[in-house]
C-alpha cells in the first residue's frame, strides 16, 4: 500500500468532538499516518482529511486528498482550502497540501501497484490562495443556518454543477416540463433564467434562434412531428444491406481489474446484434455476454467478427462509443486489428437523424437520446418495463457478478436482465430504422 501503519479515526461523521479527540490521541501517541484525522478551527470551519502525513518524525504535516478521478478538478481546490483552514486553525504545523488521484496513465500488468495507480500532486499554493475565502464563506454558510426564513436563491446551471443540488425539485417546482432548459445552454439560457423567462411560450421575439432550436419550439407549441424527408431519405440512402444493429455494454472500473487495462477504460463485456438480410426482412438475434470471471475482450472481439460479416452496414447509436471501444480493442488484440477497422469503415450514426431533427417528435423533450426517442416514436416499446433499464445499471450488476458478490441464483438473473436490455437496444435501432423509412415515403 502506499501508506503503512496508519490509524484510522472511525468515529461516526456525527462525533465530531469524538473524533477530534482521536486525532489529538494519536498524533501525541507518534502516528505517522493518520486516516480521517479531524481538526475545528476556533471559528467554527470542522474538516476531515483522508490521509494525515507527518513529515520526518517532525510536528510537521501535509494533508492529502484522495480522489477517485484521474485529475485535479477546480471544486476539489475549494475542498482542499477548508481542510488547510480547519487544520491550521487548530495549531497544526501545516507543510503541503497535496491531491491523491488516479493515474490515467497507469497501465495493469499482474499484481496491482498501488504506487503507481495513484500520482500525488502538490495543490499548496493553490489551497493557501483560497484560504482567504474560507471565512467569509464560512460566516455566509451560518447566517443561512441560522437564519428563519429559507435563502432566496434564483435557480440556474449552478443548481447541477459540479452536482446536482439536494433541493433541485424543491426549487424548480415552478419550471415547466419543457422549458429553456430543454432548449438553451450557456450564456444565452443565463441570460433568459436572469429576465425571469422559464416557459418557452414567453421567449422574446426577437431572440435569435438556430433552426434545431425553432424546430425544437414550434413542434412543442404545435404538438407535431417535425420531419424533412429529403434529409431522412438522404441518410437511409447511405445503407447497405444487409444491416447489423449493433450495440455493447461495457464496464469502466477506477481500479483496472485485467492486465493491459487503465483507471476507467471501457472495457465491453457484451454485445447485442440484430442482423437484416434486405429491407422492410425479418431480423436475426445474436448475441454475446461473457459470465467468466477473466477478461472478456478477447472472447467478445472473436465472437463480434464472426458474426458481423464483411459487408453491409453496422448501424449503432452514437459512432463515437462503439467505434472508439473497436479502436481500443484493435490495439489490445493486433491480429484482429483489420476485422475491427473494417466493421469501424462500416458503421452507420443512427443518432445523426435525430439529433440533427431530420426528425423530430415533441415527446422527445430536446433530447435525441435514444431512451427519449423510442417510446416517442415506439411507444409500445418501454425501457422501464426493464429490471436493467440503462447502461450504468448493467454496468454496475455485471461488476457485481465479475466480483463474486451476488449469489449464484441472482448472477443468472442478472445476466438474463442484461441480455434483455441489451437487446432492446438493437431491436430499438431496427424499429427506428423502420420508422424512417415510413417518414421518408409519405
Amino acid at each position: 500500500t502506499c501508506f503503512d501503519n496508519g490509524q484510522l479515526i472511525d468515529e461516526a461523521y456525527y462525533e465530531i468532538d469524538k473524533a477530534i479527540s482521536s486525532t489529538n490521541r494519536a498524533v501525541v501517541e507518534g502516528q505517522d499516518a493518520i486516516f480521517e484525522a479531524t481538526a475545528c478551527s476556533p471559528d467554527g470551519a470542522y474538516s476531515r482529511i483522508d490521509i494525515f502525513k507527518r513529515i520526518n518524525r517532525t510536528d510537521h504535516w501535509d494533508l492529502i486528498e484522495v480522489k477517485q478521478s484521474t485529475e485535479v478538478k477546480d471544486y476539489y481546490l475549494d475542498d482542499m482550502a477548508l481542510q488547510r483552514y480547519a487544520f491550521v486553525g487548530s495549531g497544526y504545523e501545516i507543510r503541503k497540501s497535496v491531491l491523491m488521484h488516479l493515474n490515467r496513465e497507469y497501465v495493469r500488468w499482474g499484481e496491482l501497484d498501488p504506487k503507481a495507480l495513484f500520482v500525488l500532486e502538490d495543490c499548496t499554493d493553490q489551497a493557501i490562495s483560497r484560504m482567504e475565502g474560507v471565512p467569509t464563506n464560512l460566516r455566509n454558510l451560518l447566517q443561512v443556518v441560522n437564519q428563519s426564513n429559507e435563502p432566496s436563491i434564483a435557480i440556474g446551471r449552478h443548481c447541477r454543477s459540479p452536482f446536482e443540488c439536494d433541493y433541485t425539485g424543491y426549487c424548480w417546482r415552478h419550471v415547466p416540463d419543457y422549458s429553456v432548459f430543454n432548449v438553451f445552454s450557456g450564456v444565452k439560457l443565463d441570460s433568459l433564467i436572469s429576465m425571469n423567462i422559464l416557459d418557452v411560450a414567453d421567449l422574446p421575439v426577437e431572440l435569435p434562434l438556430t433552426d434545431r432550436q425553432q424546430i425544437d419550439i414550434n413542434a412543442h407549441a404545435t404538438q407535431t412531428i417535425y420531419a424533412d424527408r429529403d434529409r431522412i431519405s438522404g441518410f437511409l440512402s447511405t445503407l447497405h444491406y444487409p444491416l447489423y444493429y449493433l450495440d455493447y455494454e461495457t464496464i469502466f472500473p477506477a481500479i483496472p481489474l485485467f492486465d493491459n487495462s487503465s483507471p476507467y477504460q471501457q472495457i465491453p463485456f457484451q454485445f447485442s446484434l440484430h442482423i437484416q438480410q434486405k429491407k422492410g426482412g425479418d431480423v436475426r438475434h445474436l448475441e454475446f455476454l461473457h459470465t467468466k470471471s477473466t477478461d472478456p475482450r478477447s472472447e467478445l472481439v472473436k465472437a463480434l467478427v464472426d458474426s458481423c460479416g464483411t459487408i453491409g452496414s453496422v448501424i449503432v447509436y452514437n459512432i463515437g462509443f462503439e467505434s472508439r471501444i473497436n479502436r481500443e480493442l484493435a490495439l489490445l488484440l493486433p491480429g484482429y486489428q483489420s476485422a475491427l477497422e473494417a466493421i469501424n469503415s462500416r458503421m452507420v450514426d443512427l443518432l445523426v437523424p435525430f439529433r440533427s431533427r431530420y426528425l423530430y417528435h415533441p415527446k422527445m423533450m430536446g433530447s435525441a437520446s435514444i431512451k427519449k426517442v423510442l417510446p416517442a416514436f415506439v411507444p409500445e416499446l418501454n425501457y422501464g418495463d426493464l429490471e436493467i433499464s440503462d447502461g450504468d445499471m448493467a454496468s454496475r450488476n455485471y461488476l457485481k457478478c465479475l466480483k463474486g458478490i451476488v449469489s449464484e441464483p441472482e448472477k443468472k438473473k442478472i445476466y438474463e436482465d442484461l441480455k434483455r436490455y441489451c437487446e432492446m437496444d438493437t431491436f430499438a435501432e431496427v424499429r427506428l430504422i423502420e420508422k424512417l423509412y415510413e417518414v421518408a415515403v409519405k
